[in-house]
């Protein structure tokens, strides 16, 4: 692409670690997004922790093969040398809808992300090229390693938000989680999305694209599925339910090529993604009550969301 002036203009969702806007050139086709850091001092303490522009343009170097069939091409990408600034110019995926953290997904629409993110860690199983990115560290799962730490002060800025037996039920996720943690390390790992949700989803005519992968890492993959499924799923699902979309991501993992992984091995880690999951609810929720309404409602949502798929699953 020649050097050339392009006209922004803002997109109409908002980021938390970036600045989103549509990018356009006079006399071509195609149309663009342009992705840069964000300009709330917050956010920016945020994005450099997370490394987050140098995570998310080292994703997509590696994601290059599967660009324009499970995520967007990556034109160009650049990042600041601590990683908490950059840019990133995406070819806009057009026609498409974003998915609606608050709204949720459908059972039809959890099946065709699984299905997409299968294909994202078939490729990257056991990577010895994944292993080889400094830039993407193993997953912290939110810094599931701490949950003994952020469980009170989860509850004294949460504490409203739960009922009298969520509030009970708190006190014995520190243990599972970490017991999921030791487990997951010696798990297989792949490239994970690691914030796989509604919001972060473009549903296109005929699949689903996955973009902000700002703090993609090498990890378990079932922990996107639980995620994913967790957190954004409309309604309650029941085991069955869920058994059939961790079959449905089995089998795409069989279909692109992972060898000796059976389906009750995804089983097993999938149960293990959901005991980590409640990490993030741990983590995330004081921050999240603090930034807009929008915040607010997801917060509440997503307390209650892995809170009652963790009593589905585990029986905690």
């Amino acid at each position: 692409m020649k050097s050339s002036r392009f006209l922004l203009q803002p997109t109409a969702s908002a980021g938390f670690l970036s600045q989103t806007f549509h990018a356009s050139l006079p006399g071509e086709r195609r149309r663009f997004i342009l992705k840069v850091g964000p300009d709330q001092p917050v956010a920016r303490r945020f994005s450099r922790h997370l490394r987050a522009f140098e995570r998310e343009a080292a994703a997509y170097r590696l994601l290059r093969p599967l660009s324009g069939k499970f995520v967007p091409r990556c034109i160009a990408s650049a990042s600041t040398p601590d990683g908490s600034d950059g840019l990133l110019l995406l070819e806009e995926i057009f026609p498409s809808r974003t998915g609606d953290q608050i709204r949720g997904l459908s059972f039809s629409e959890l099946s065709s992300v699984v299905q997409s993110i299968g294909a994202v860690h078939a490729k990257f199983w056991n990577s010895p090229q994944l292993r080889k990115s400094q830039a993407l560290p193993l997953h912290h799962y939110n810094r599931a390693q701490e949950a003994g730490k952020t469980t009170p002060s989860f509850l004294r800025s949460c504490g409203t938000l739960l009922t009298k037996k969520e509030a009970k039920r708190v006190l014995f996720f520190p243990p599972r989680i970490l017991r999921a943690l030791r487990e997951a390390k010696r798990r297989p790992v792949t490239l994970i999305h690691g914030d796989l949700r509604a919001d972060n989803l473009l549903f296109a005519p005929s699949r689903v694209f996955i973009v902000d992968w700002q703090i993609s890492a090498r990890g378990l993959g079932a922990f996107d599925l639980a995620r994913l499924i967790g957190g954004s799923s409309a309604r309650p699902l029941t085991p069955g339910d869920q058994q059939r979309l961790v079959g449905i991501w089995h089998e795409t993992l069989q279909r692109r090529g992972v060898p000796r992984y059976r389906r009750l091995d995804a089983w097993r880690d999938y149960r293990l993604g959901v005991a980590l999951a409640l990490s993030i609810p741990l983590t995330n929720g004081p921050t999240l009550l603090q930034l807009s309404d929008r915040g607010r409602k997801i917060a509440r949502l997503m307390i209650h969301r892995f809170f009652q798929n963790a009593e589905t699953i585990l029986e905690i």
